[in-house]
């Protein structure tokens, strides 16, 4: 990986901040896609396929073929919508599965976005906190039960599974608990599974839709955006448990919700179709760099707090012993060169640290570590 290609490429991760400043502020790794999907979309600009197209109904059974190899779950894929991103789909659930003054659920600290539901749906914001002690990060059952059972308003649980920015992995134990009281409170789940590819030896990912009872609650949405590195490219799916979710968001006219364009899908498809061995060894590597960050800072760094992440490409940083101030991630960048996502962005918990995207390569990340051992201890 060359860093003056990645800015030169004009991918809004290498080009926020100067030159000088190293970026681990978003969660994109910088390995890029497979070799296949590069392939595919020469081919296409080769044939000028720019025109209306059909991609679109590949997307389903091409998820659907890609579910069953890497997490043993084969949804139906007449129930697979797809859709331009994640968001869309997490947006369109909330418009056709709740009513204005509903109470929308989710853990924070969580991936900022989800903090932009309530307001911009006239819906209520309810908070069901992560929980944060000595052993890290953990989802409280019992609270989420206390809550349901203290606010009968709530109406939809936005669920950030496995969870961004913690890396928490949900238990089977957990899922059947959410499932259950989902069933006791009439609740809807949706279950936001964006980086469920990226998931270490000793957690496992348990798609919400496999759990018992589930499918009449949840609507899973996810994409192959994290796993491939294609964040520019306009292809995800919203997948519903039964034929009556499918029908409440196909009542939602399409023209409102737009769709994915052609290079997204085909994309998506062809890593789907044929990234699984690439995928083992992207997350080979992703598992030590998570584990050289982690030693890194434990043994040369121990005033800050890092719990080694379950999931994802991302670790969350607890930098609570120095005066930050308000804007965490500004201070580190100022002591460090090293461009972190801000904590409080994340919502409540998120006070005094700093998201640090670790999805790069040894050398930038050896950097990167570098850099912020010696910043903060000089």
């Amino acid at each position: 990986m060359d860093a003056d290609d990645r800015r030169s490429s004009g991918v809004i991760k290498w080009n926020r901040y100067p030159d000088r400043v190293i970026p681990a502020w978003v969660a994109e790794h910088d390995l890029g896609p497979p070799p296949a999907v590069v392939e595919r979309l020469r081919d296409l600009v080769d044939l000028r396929a720019f025109g209306y197209h059909s991609a679109g109904d590949d997307v389903g059974p091409a998820f659907s073929r890609w579910a069953t190899r890497r997490h043993g779950w084969t949804p139906d894929p007449d129930l697979v919508l797809p859709t331009a991103n994640v968001l869309q789909g997490i947006w369109a659930c909330v418009e056709a599965l709740t009513s204005p003054g509903d109470g929308i659920l989710y853990s924070p600290p969580v991936y900022p976005p989800f903090l932009d539901v309530p307001p911009t749906t006239d819906r209520r914001a309810v908070h069901w906190p992560m929980s944060y002690t000595d052993t890290g990060w953990h989802y409280d059952l019992d609270a989420l039960s206390a809550l349901l059972k203290a606010d009968p308003g709530v109406r939809l649980l936005l669920l950030c599974h496995p969870h961004n920015p913690t890396g928490r992995v949900l238990t089977a134990a957990d899922l059947t608990r959410i499932v259950d009281l989902a069933h006791e409170h009439d609740l809807t789940i949706v279950s936001d599974e964006i980086h469920s590819d990226l998931v270490y030896e000793g957690s496992t990912h348990i798609p919400m839709l496999t759990v018992a009872g589930a499918s009449s609650r949840t609507v899973t949405v996810t994409s192959g955006v994290k796993t491939f590195a294609l964040g520019g490219m306009r292809c995800a799916v919203a997948v519903c448990g039964d034929d009556r979710l499918r029908s409440a968001i196909r009542s939602i006219p399409a023209e409102l919700l737009g769709a994915p364009n052609r290079m997204g899908c085909e994309a998506s498809i062809t890593a789907w179709e044929t990234g699984s061995g690439w995928t083992d060894n992207l997350l080979a590597l992703l598992d030590r760099n998570r584990r050289t960050l982690f030693d890194r800072i434990r043994a040369e760094l121990p005033e800050v707090t890092m719990f080694l992440p379950e999931s994802t490409f991302v670790a969350w940083l607890d930098f609570s012993a120095y005066d930050t101030g308000d804007h965490p991630a500004r201070w580190l960048r100022h002591m460090t060169g090293v461009a972190g996502g801000n904590g409080p962005n994340f919502g409540p918990g998120g006070e005094k640290h700093v998201r640090l995207t670790f999805g790069t390569s040894a050398e930038l990340l050896d950097e990167m570590v570098d850099r912020i051992i010696t910043g903060l201890n000089g």
